[in-house]
């Protein structure tokens, strides 16, 4: 019988994730009409926002990271 070390199992495990998310990802369907790709990023304008702990965020915070914001209202 062969023994896998961690690394081993970590490498298979690993693969075999990519595998199944890249057959995932070629099963899933065209995006709404009206909805397309961006054809090139769009930078994220300078604010900042009010964390319920009395903190402040920046958005210059998240530089080179993908951000979604949602902004939400209850009025």
């Amino acid at each position: 019988m062969i023994t896998f070390g961690f690394k081993a199992r970590v490498l298979v495990a690993t693969a075999l994730a990519l595998v199944v998310l890249s057959a995932t990802a070629a099963e899933l369907p065209a995006p709404p009409a009206g909805l397309a790709a961006l054809a090139k990023p769009v930078r994220l304008p300078a604010f900042s926002l009010s964390t319920p702990a009395g903190g402040t965020v920046r958005a210059d915070e998240f530089r080179g990271q993908v951000v979604i914001a949602r902004f939400w209202a209850t009025w």
